[in-house]
């Protein structure tokens, strides 16, 4: 499942859905599942378990994939075992091939607050020259229009 969706995981979500041993690689966009696991979602729903219960059965929550994420993922698999040759991700350049340590997802998510918090001081300071533009401005007007 590579397409970005409208509803991201939000920070406790990844780390809920990350415990699971089933789940290879979570971002906020994307969720990737273990070959393990789409083997076993496969039997199970050609068998005609519905991939809502088969989720659940896994301990995966499907509220918080959503029906998309799961439409989706049912769709991928049909493909993938239509093709024969297994359930990997055959593409190129997948970005999630190498799996992201628990330390690389901090590590990144510092480098992310880190940015975050200098672009929010320079929106400050930014704020605080137009707030002491605009005294100045009003000074200057006042001296001008009001009666002394």
């Amino acid at each position: 499942m590579s397409k970005t969706h409208t509803n991201p995981f939000t920070q406790k979500q990844m780390d809920h859905l990350r415990v699971n041993h089933y789940v290879k690689s979570i971002s906020h966009s994307t969720i990737r599942f273990t070959d393990e696991f789409k083997k076993y979602f496969y039997e199970k729903y050609k068998k005609g378990v519905s991939a809502r219960q088969i989720f659940l059965e896994c301990g995966i929550d499907p509220d918080i994939l959503g029906e998309s994420r799961i439409e989706g993922f049912r769709y991928t698999l049909k493909k993938y075992a239509e093709r024969g040759e297994g359930f990997s991700d055959k593409r190129r350049n997948n970005h999630f091939s190498s799996i992201k340590t628990d330390k690389n997802d901090i590590e990144v998510r510092i480098k992310q607050l880190e940015h975050e918090l200098a672009y929010t001081r320079q929106e400050v300071e930014f704020l605080k020259k137009l707030q002491m533009a605009d005294m100045e401005a009003r000074r200057l007007w006042e001296s001008k229009h009001l009666p002394k």
